[in-house]
């Protein structure tokens, strides 16, 4: 008897085991990035890294912010600083989709040709001048070889050591030695995962159109995309019309928003794909009080805390008036607070500016003209070809800088900050259940009565 019995037991805690080990599965994530330093796309790594509840599976890496290999230096860095070699790194695109876009709004004084910069004339300037990978400040030039090896002469000269990481290689036979392109990552490890994969796109959507076209059956077995792209009901930022990561790549964001991803029938009703616009991106603000805040973390990485201190000396003074939006770190934050089962999406309101979210149709401009890169919003319905998207409009500003804290420090707890204290634990750990405590508790009382 007193063997069953603990058999018996034995059995219950594997059952629990089991259920456990299911309710608390990672959440198979890839983030598809045009890589800076920390804000923006490198805090949302860093924040989707260090999360207990999500299984980073790779960060492909696309020329948007910076050219490529600039990107991926970047990349590289920062997840070696914070001790996170594992997860691979994979380049991807290195132009956009137009032809000769570079040439189009590159300015005289980098590409040396007379005509160059006339998109920006003809098209128009937004309140930002910036232009990322095609601007003359910081940014390497396209380069020869290839960005996959050039990379690591852009980290060598940018921070003074060898990086101690590789590229993802390539492992099919034919490709033995070359290094894997973002695209068939991608289409690998959807593939591997069919269902199970949230795709986070924080900047242009080349890869993302790469990938579909290579192998459109994976456009089905998504799970999930979420993007930081668009202007809905606000104006652009880089031209009058177009935010800047789907300006950059007008052509690859329309394919994206449009493809049906996770749906067999592209008219079923389910909301796939998330849209992260300026509208809610341009409603928080990264300042001194969040800075010091940060760089006073117990447990941030104190790697990670001297890059802060480096990139953000204008924000560290007690007088510092620095102020600038925050836009990438919202997509890891929202799928985080999913995750947490503690959306930070605000819920949904009839009046538009104050709504968490609103699910329209989603299209972008792809036309080369003032419009080039905008995109619209339907209410009742899109043209025919796009997809019905959930909106993000507003979060609660609390939770997400919680989130982005737990990010950065892992230690970290809601109830740390005065603030806000929802009861549930920010780096989304979730409780033992009781069932499994109940079975662990009762194996010694049936020993001791045996």
């Amino acid at each position: 008897m007193k063997y069953k019995s603990l058999a018996i037991c034995l059995l219950l805690l594997f059952i629990a085991l089991f259920s456990a080990g299911d309710a608390l599965s990672a959440e198979k994530v890839i983030l598809d990035s045009d890589m800076v330093e920390l804000f923006d796309d490198g805090v949302a790594m860093l924040m989707l890294a260090n999360h207990p509840g999500i299984d980073l599976l790779g960060v492909t890496v696309v020329t948007g912010n910076q050219w490529l290999q600039d990107g991926l230096a970047a990349g590289v860095r920062q997840l070696e600083l914070a001790g996170l070699s594992n997860i691979p790194i994979v380049a991807g695109a290195r132009w956009p989709m137009r032809s000769g876009r570079y040439e189009a709004v590159a300015p005289q004084s980098i590409t040396g040709l007379d005509w160059s910069g006339y998109e920006r004339i003809l098209y128009g300037m937004g309140v930002s001048t910036y232009a990322g990978a095609f601007s003359s400040w910081g940014h390497t030039e396209p380069v020869s070889p290839t960005p996959e090896t050039a990379w690591k002469t852009v980290f060598a000269a940018k921070y003074g050591t060898t990086p101690a990481y590789e590229l993802k290689m390539d492992e099919r036979p034919a490709f033995s030695g070359k290094y894997q392109h973002a695209a068939d990552f991608i289409v690998e490890m959807v593939n591997k995962y069919p269902g199970e994969i949230t795709i986070i796109a924080i900047g242009p959507c080349t890869n993302l159109q790469i990938a579909a076209t290579q192998d459109p059956t994976i456009i089905p077995k998504v799970k999930k995309v979420i993007y930081m792209g668009g202007a809905v009901n606000v104006a652009g930022n880089t031209t009058p019309a177009a935010e800047f990561n789907w300006w950059f790549d007008p052509e690859a964001a329309r394919f994206a928003v449009r493809a049906p991803w996770g749906k067999i029938d592209p008219k079923e009703e389910k909301i796939t794909q998330y849209v992260v616009p300026l509208d809610v991106c341009e409603k928080l603000h990264f300042t001194h009080e969040r800075y010091s805040k940060i760089v006073g973390l117990p447990g941030i990485n104190p790697d990670i805390k001297a890059m802060f201190e480096k990139n953000y000396a204008d924000y560290a003074p007690e007088n510092s008036t620095e102020d600038s939006y925050v836009w990438d770190a919202i997509t890891a934050a929202v799928l985080i607070g999913e995750i947490n089962d503690d959306d930070i999406v605000l819920p949904e309101d009839g009046d538009l500016s104050k709504t968490g979210y609103f699910d329209w149709w989603i299209d972008v401009n792809a036309d080369y003209n003032i419009d080039y890169g905008r995109s619209p919003g339907y209410k009742n319905q899109g043209p025919v070809g796009t997809q019905k998207v959930r909106v993000i409009n507003t979060v609660d500003e609390d939770k997400f800088w919680d989130l982005v804290y737990a990010g950065l420090d892992p230690s970290y707890s809601e109830s740390d900050d005065s603030s806000n204290n929802s009861g549930n634990s920010s780096n989304g750990c979730s409780a033992v259940p009781i069932g499994m405590l109940a079975v662990l508790a009762a194996i010694p009382a049936f020993l001791r009565k045996r």
